[in-house]
């Protein structure tokens, strides 16, 4: 059995236990009898925030990216463009919360997405990523979440990294799929924490009280296998930790009627890098809320470090872009 099929499985498990069989996308709290508990299945929102900043993130998304420094498929000065596109969401199947607090709890959701990477020139594909999880998470306070991940990168070189076969004269090293060393695949362990520390700010200034998020996260890969399969770490087998921090500030405009702006800066380090820092960095409006659980954002943003291209992250990049990212 290989790991996709394993984890259609998990899910069908997951949507036919028995406490989703009587009430399982009901998105209302539920009582647990005399416990003090409630319980709702497949919820809206999520105990564990997406990150703004994060350009692994599972979401959707489409991006202009202008590339000052391309060790991957530069033209003859060295730069190249992207259009790239992101399709992916996140689902929580159920949250089991404190009686009368169902913003409270412990939470198990799941997200897939898959990147495309594309040269503006052609709109031919570069490359392609797929990243998929399955968390826990805890939100023991409206201030602060925490959450563990079963975590999975693959990817996968494109056709017009190498069109003629011939490789490139801009780079020194075979772009050729077959040959190319850097294939690489990671299933990891990720524990996750997020706190906003103006919260005490709430009896006062309301408004103020989530201007500022903190996380963080730290990566394991740990060998052997589970009902996902056999773990799997590649090229880089001794390669084990990477670890990402990041800031996120978001100012409301008139209590988010007309939505917010936003500034918000993450730095991740990678044990096969040598732990060397990747700077990423957006800022823009996010529009007003809509459907709970979603965000939707206009953002300028800026990177540098290794290519966010799994398949390439031992090769350097720096860029600039716009975005327009729906979070789910």
């Amino acid at each position: 059995m290989n790991r996709h099929s394993a984890a259609i499985i998990l899910l069908l498990i997951l949507a036919a236990s028995p406490i989703s069989a009587f009430a399982y996308a009901s998105n209302e709290p539920i009582p647990l009898g005399p416990l003090p508990f409630s319980y709702i299945g497949l919820p809206d929102d999520f105990l564990y925030p997406s990150y703004l900043a994060d350009p692994l993130a599972v979401h959707s998304q489409i991006a202009f990216r202008q590339y000052r420094i391309d060790e991957i498929h530069p033209g003859s000065d060295g730069t190249e463009g992207h259009f790239d596109i992101t399709i992916g969401t996140r689902y929580s199947f159920m949250r089991i919360s404190p009686a009368g607090h169902p913003n409270l709890g412990i939470e198990m959701d799941w997200g897939m997405g898959l990147a495309t990477f594309m040269d503006t020139g052609r709109t031919d594909l570069l490359g392609i990523d797929g990243i998929y999880y399955f968390a826990l998470s805890l939100k023991p306070v409206d201030w602060a979440a925490f959450r563990l991940t079963r975590h999975h990168i693959c990817s996968h070189a494109g056709d017009q990294l190498d069109r003629q076969g011939d490789g490139s004269p801009y780079v020194d090293f075979d772009l050729n799929p077959l040959t190319n060393s850097g294939t690489f695949v990671r299933d990891d362990y990720l524990i996750s924490a997020s706190f906003e520390p103006f919260f005490f700010l709430r009896p006062l200034l309301p408004e103020f009280s989530k201007i500022l998020r903190l996380y963080g996260d730290y990566s394991a890969y740990l060998p052997g296998s589970d009902l996902l399969g056999t773990r799997a770490n590649s090229p880089s087998a001794h390669a084990y930790i990477w670890y990402q921090y990041g800031a996120e500030l978001e100012l409301p405009l008139a209590q988010k009627n007309l939505g917010s702006v936003f500034a918000a800066a993450q730095i991740s380090r990678w044990q096969e890098s040598a732990y060397a820092p990747n700077y990423s960095i957006q800022a823009g409006y996010i529009l007003p809320d809509g459907k709970s659980g979603q965000r939707m954002k206009f953002a300028a943003a800026l990177y540098d470090g290794q290519s966010i291209m799994n398949n390439f992250r031992n090769r350097r990049s720096r860029y600039w872009g716009i975005v327009f990212t729906i979070d789910k």
